[in-house]
This record gives C-alpha cells, structure tokens and sequence, in this order.
C-alpha cells in the first residue's frame, strides 16, 4: 500500500464496526440541523492520523421519503479524551 504521511489510508477490517457507529453518531449530528437522514450501511472508510484521527466516511442514507443516497462525513476524533466533531456532512453525485 502506498500513502503518504498525513494523507487518508484505508480503514482497516478490525475497524468497521468503530466506524459503522461513527456513521451513525455523523447522522445523528447532522440531523440535528433539520436532516432527516436514517444510516442504512458504510460503503468507504479511511482514516488519517492528526491530533487524533480524522475519519472520512462514505455511507449509504436513507432520508425521510426513503430514498436512498450516498453521502460522505469527515469525523475528528480524540478517543483518550472522548471527543468527536462533525468537519463536513454531505450528499455524493451518484
């Protein structure tokens, strides 16, 4: 695998349930604006380490007509200090 220091790496297999809860934490947020969004599955995950971990999440929603969609959510997270902040939520052009 090539990366460079820094930049997003892939998520590894031990770290999907973390960031299927991420996902859903990452909508519940988002909601909190007036979306009616409902997390249906993750799609991508990758990570970088800063001061913490930024989490870069593609997943799959459904909003309140049922509709489905792909949307992508950065999370930073400081798990020693339970800390989690929303950067960016949004919809992907499929």
């Amino acid at each position: 695998m090539s990366s460079y220091l820094g930049g997003y790496v892939p998520c590894q297999e031990s770290q999907s349930e973390h960031a299927k809860k991420l996902c859903q934490w990452a909508v519940a947020e988002h909601n909190k604006q007036g979306h009616h969004l409902t997390f249906v599955s993750l799609l991508k995950c990758e990570s970088q380490v800063v001061d913490g971990t930024n989490w870069r999440l593609v997943m799959k929603c459904k909003d309140e007509n049922n509709y489905e969609g792909n949307y992508e959510a950065v999370v930073w997270e400081k798990i020693l200090e339970g800390f989690l902040q929303l950067i960016s939520f949004f919809p992907l052009l499929t």
